[in-house]
């Protein structure tokens, strides 16, 4: 008892003692309370790391007590986390136990596997419809007496399947596909002939409003408009309208080669409307015997026949109707004779007849006997955009597996199955379709036949070319997070610094600077933005030297906003308006950026001023205060 009182006595003559005494015999107490373990880290988890986070005692008690412990445990297993299994909320622990002398400011950048899904257009193309051109179908397209089941190059798939779509599926939603499978003959019909076969999948626009065909003349006799050339979903086809024609009334003529007609030929095309108005913008179809030519004279002088009345275009219920074949007129009075067929576009921008008319398919031909045509099987993936079939373009990795595809695997079907297994031989497959580049991603779809449900459904994988092998998107993917230690705990940290290196051709950079002057053109008005349009002088931001260009001789010859200011005045100006110019970027590149709780989320940018003379590097901080929302930290702007 009196060693304890002894030492009770010493601890208070210790502390009235006062800091003198602590200076004198313990100078290394204020040492001790700095932080002397500051990590600057990257870290990948390592397979071991996920069993540990799934094990740690920590993790353990905050996944019993949300219910989901489950799926903590399963993370040993698994080898990756998921949006219920988030880093946010178990790598802390983790982090906390592997290195537990860290002191605060320290922080982590740990790489790890995430399954997210797979993308949302492959998820889509997973519920792919199944359609197969009937024996009906092809009777509508040859007529009832033809024996022919089977698509040519002038009688084109395209033309037909979009209105057998419309047919079959009358409630489809935008977005919905539908791999159709249909025969194709690369030759016409036996015995037939063709005079004319323009496709318009070749066209050349000598301006933005005059198309050329090869052998065609373009030729306007009334306005300033021609006919144009379009594509839509890599199909080409010609279009003219009077929509902004504010020369008044508008005629103009896509005329034909010269045709030699045999017996039995026939004229049939393609063609839609589109912004349809009833006040007109009509086509008509013309044959001449004896127009000579290439002039607008020529064009009047010409005897003309009006065959129009063999042609009906439907009415869209939508912007734009669906390119498909509009009739045919029978040529046999011509036959032995050389025409050449004229496709007539009368409007009047003036009085609003100005629907727009699409061309496509043109032919002329005779249909031939057939009945012993040779053609092979083949499919091809349409899709809906919520007012027209067409075929599918939303995501150019995606690939429609046909016949002749699985013939290359030797298969004799067009699906894989339950015994044909597509993770074994789709890779097999790309490797013999496609160049091996790294990086290259093909998303194969395929019909898969159950052969217990006995149901065939569409199927769709995407594939990288990865360290010379073509690897399934599985839907994990690799994920880096920021930790950072603050009062003693790790926290999840998103804060990001952003450098952008000045210079041209810098697309990291550039972007940017380049959303600096999209929203200054936008909101602020195009006399500030430079005729390039990847430079502004409401902010100064330039996508092409990628820095703030402060000159104020630029500002100046930019717009006469500023002809009253000094250099200095305005130079002032530059820098007051500075921080709300990264603002904009950040809104437009990083939308999805949110707050953590606990943690001031920040962004910081490096960049560069020119004022004519120097560059300058600057930096800049920018707080995340909501969901897409940014703002400035006040001072924050300074030289480095």
């Amino acid at each position: 008892m009196k060693k304890n009182l002894f030492m009770t006595v010493a601890a208070a003559a210790l502390l009235l003692s006062g800091c003198d005494y602590n200076d004198k015999y313990f100078d290394w107490l204020d040492e001790a309370t700095v932080p002397t373990d500051v990590k600057t880290l990257e870290y990948k988890l390592e397979t071991a790391d996920y069993a540990t986070i799934s094990s740690n005692s920590s993790n353990v008690a905050i996944a019993k007590a949300a219910g989901v412990s489950a799926q903590l445990t399963a993370v040993k297993t698994n080898m990756y986390l998921t949006d219920v299994i988030n880093a946010e909320t178990y790598i802390p622990a983790f982090l906390a136990a592997k290195w537990y002398t860290a002191d605060d400011g320290s922080s982590v950048k740990v790489t790890y596997q995430k399954m997210e899904g797979v993308p949302a257009y492959v998820t889509a193309l997973n519920a792919t419809s199944t359609y197969k051109v009937s024996n009906t179908d092809y009777a509508t397209v040859w007529g009832s007496s033809s024996s022919n089941k089977f698509f040519t190059p002038t009688v084109k798939a395209s033309a037909y399947i979009p209105t057998f779509l419309k047919t079959a599926y009358p409630s489809a939603q935008a977005g919905a596909t539908v791999a159709v499978d249909y025969n194709q003959s690369e030759k016409e019909p036996s015995g037939s002939v063709v005079g004319l076969n323009e496709t318009v999948d070749s066209y050349l626009t000598t301006s933005s409003t005059k198309a050329e065909l090869t052998g065609w003349l373009n030729i306007t006799t009334t306005g300033t408009y021609f006919w144009n050339g379009k594509s839509f979903s890599s199909n080409g086809y010609i279009q003219a309208s009077a929509y902004k024609h504010t020369a008044g009334p508008l005629e103009t003529y896509m005329i034909s080669p010269s045709v030699s007609v045999k017996s039995g030929m026939k004229l049939s095309f393609s063609a839609c409307y589109g912004n349809y108005t009833a006040k007109g913008g009509t086509l008509s179809v013309l044959v001449s015997e004896n127009f000579s030519g290439e002039t607008a004279e020529a064009v009047t002088a010409a005897t003309w026949k009006d065959v129009t009345s063999n042609f009906t275009i439907e009415i869209p219920t939508g912007t734009y109707g669906t390119l498909t074949k509009a009739g045919e007129a029978d040529l046999s009075s011509y036959a032995g004779k050389n025409v050449r067929i004229a496709f007539k576009y009368t409007g009047d921008g003036t009085t609003g007849a100005t629907t727009t008319v699409q061309v496509d398919n043109i032919v002329v031909k005779s249909e031939g006997a057939g009945g012993t045509d040779v053609y092979a099987a083949t499919t091809a993936l349409y899709a809906f955009d919520g007012t027209k079939w067409a075929p599918y373009s939303a995501n150019a990795n995606a690939y429609m597996m046909t016949k002749a595809d699985f013939t290359l695997l030797n298969s004799t079907y067009d699906n894989f199955s339950t015994t044909m297994n597509p993770d074994v031989y789709l890779p097999l497959f790309l490797s013999k379709k496609y160049l091996l580049i790294e990086g290259t991603v093909v998303t194969p779809v395929y019909k898969f036949y159950n052969s217990t449900t006995k149901v065939t459904t569409v199927r769709a994988d995407e594939y990288t070319y990865t360290s010379g092998a073509w690897v399934k998107n599985n839907g994990i993917v690799t994920v880096t997070d920021q930790f950072v230690r603050n009062a003693g705990k790790w926290t999840y940290n998103p804060s990001v610094v952003i450098t952008l290196t000045a210079g041209k051709n810098l697309p990291e950079s550039a972007k940017y600077y380049q959303a600096i002057t999209d929203a200054v053109k936008a909101e602020k008005g195009s006399q500030y933005v430079t005729s390039y349009g990847n430079n502004d002088y409401y902010y100064g931001g330039s996508a092409f030297q990628n820095n703030f260009d402060f000159r104020p001789s630029a500002w100046k010859a930019q717009t006469t906003e500023y002809a009253n200011m000094t250099d200095e005045q305005l130079t002032a100006l530059m820098y007051k308006r500075l921080p709300e110019a990264f603002i904009y970027a950040l809104k437009a590149i990083h939308p999805d950026a949110a707050p953590v709780a606990g943690v001031d989320v920040t962004y910081t940018f490096n960049f560069v001023v020119y004022d004519g003379t120097n560059n300058t590097n600057y930096t800049i901080v920018y707080k995340v205060t909501g969901v897409g929302e940014f703002t400035y930290v006040e001072g924050s702007l300074a030289k480095k």
